[in-house]
């Protein structure tokens, strides 16, 4: 009998079967999709907010500034967080799906920069924005009656 670390590692006989449904339902490549473009939303929020409130710096050096800001660090790992997101989609789902579903962040950002940045988006864009989330639906709604077939 051993007591060190390899004593305390699952073996086949005491390994869970399988996993649990909000673990499941969390790995789902499409819900890792949502959650990327929300990483990627808050991620662009903060680095603006970073932005805005970095010291300025003069000469050649001007865009260490933003660095300086704790926002713009949060907004960093939220973009690598959404990185990794992403990489677990395309291990599942065909680029060509994928990417169009992704864009659902350009919905998101201008929905985020009103709400929390207190920026205008002018009515032009709330067109555009309506473009794209229809752009999204149309490629999602066949998938979502795929995956309810499954």
């Amino acid at each position: 009998m051993t007591d060190g670390p390899a004593a305390r590692l699952p073996t086949q006989s005491n390994a869970p079967k399988h996993r649990p449904a909000i673990l499941a339902w969390l790995l789902n490549p499409y819900v890792q999709i949502l959650l990327g473009a929300l990483l990627a939303t808050v991620g662009e929020v903060l680095l603006a907010k970073g932005a805005k409130l970095a010291p300025s710096i003069g000469g050649p050096l001007f865009w260490l500034g933003p660095l300086a800001s704790r926002w713009t660090w949060i907004g960093i790992v939220a973009y690598i967080l959404s990185l990794l997101s992403w990489l677990y989609v395309l291990r599942s789902v065909p680029l060509s799906v994928a990417f169009p579903l992704i864009n659902v962040v350009h919905v998101f950002v201008p929905l985020g920069a009103k709400i929390f940045l207190h920026e205008t988006v002018p009515p032009r864009l709330w067109g555009g924005i309506s473009l794209v989330l229809l752009g999204v639906l149309v490629i999602a709604r066949p998938l979502m009656k795929a995956e309810k077939k499954l």
